[in-house]
């Protein structure tokens, strides 16, 4: 019997230990207790700002297979001068072309240990900043047999402006909302903290016709490369929509926490 009375005791121990907390008082104590209690309120603001892109960032691969490695490597540089003249020649800048990858990448056969042949792809970001030097980039994929569209990017060149404007609004909306409860509540709100969440998304323009979409502008396919469109197709694009260059979705929200007042 005395493991069972040790444990009882242990009960009655462990019991007064595990209670909530009491408020003791009276009612006029309690209600002035409570009164210092600080209230807080959290206000949301939102934005969201629309704006055309003004430059697009395409990805081209170049692929070239020899049986020898330096003839791979030799076809694929001849390959990519030949694209950088013509991209001259239509007022592209080499600055323009970067190398994004780079890849080697020997065939074997099913016995043996020398290579069969060689594969080299070299990715390039080509920047276009108007639909003229946009068609003059998708030119390159129906001129060269080696050369395979990647995707595209829409960016602006002032996006940190965009960012911090549609931050503004956020907190600009956040306030007028606030300044509502204070007016329709008879209260007073002083911020005491605040969070921040900011976003870019792009988009296709809204006149773009679906099957242009899914061929496609913007690159949305994450595992084989998508064909460009040919020139007929982005001439009737930008004929419908005006442009070529995609739209960007700058958003933020705000969340503004206050300690609420008497007025």
């Amino acid at each position: 019997m005395r493991p069972i009375t040790a444990a009882s005791l242990g009960l009655l121990l462990i019991q007064p230990l595990s209670a909530e907390p009491e408020l003791k008082g009276s009612a006029g104590e309690l209600a002035a207790y409570l009164a210092t209690v600080p209230r807080t309120v959290s206000v949301t603001g939102e934005s969201e700002l629309k704006v055309q892109a003004d430059r697009a960032v395409i990805g081209l691969k170049v692929t070239t297979e020899n049986k020898s490695l330096q003839d791979a490597l030799r076809n694929n540089q001849e390959i990519r001068t030949k694209m950088a003249n013509l991209l001259k020649d239509r007022g592209l800048s080499p600055d323009r072309i970067q190398g994004s990858r780079f890849s080697s990448t020997p065939k074997y056969g099913l016995f043996g240990e020398k290579a069969k042949s060689y594969r080299v792809e070299n990715i390039l970001k080509i920047t276009v900043h108007d639909d003229k030097e946009f068609q003059a980039t998708a030119h390159l994929v129906d001129a060269f047999a080696e050369v395979q569209y990647q995707g595209i990017d829409f960016e602006h060149s002032d996006k940190q402006a965009w960012k911090i404007k549609a931050l503004a609004q956020a907190l600009a909306n956040s306030a007028e909302r606030a300044k509502l409860y204070e007016d329709r509540l008879q209260v007073r709100l002083v911020p005491n903290g605040f969070a921040e969440a900011e976003a870019m998304s792009q988009g296709a323009p809204p006149s773009l016709p679906q099957q242009l979409e899914s061929k496609s502008l913007l690159g949305r396919s994450p595992k084989a490369p998508t064909p460009i469109p040919g020139r007929n197709d982005f001439a009737s694009v930008a004929e419908e929509s005006g442009s070529l260059f995609g739209e960007l979705y700058f958003s933020a929200r705000v969340s503004v926490d206050y300690a609420v007042e008497p007025k």
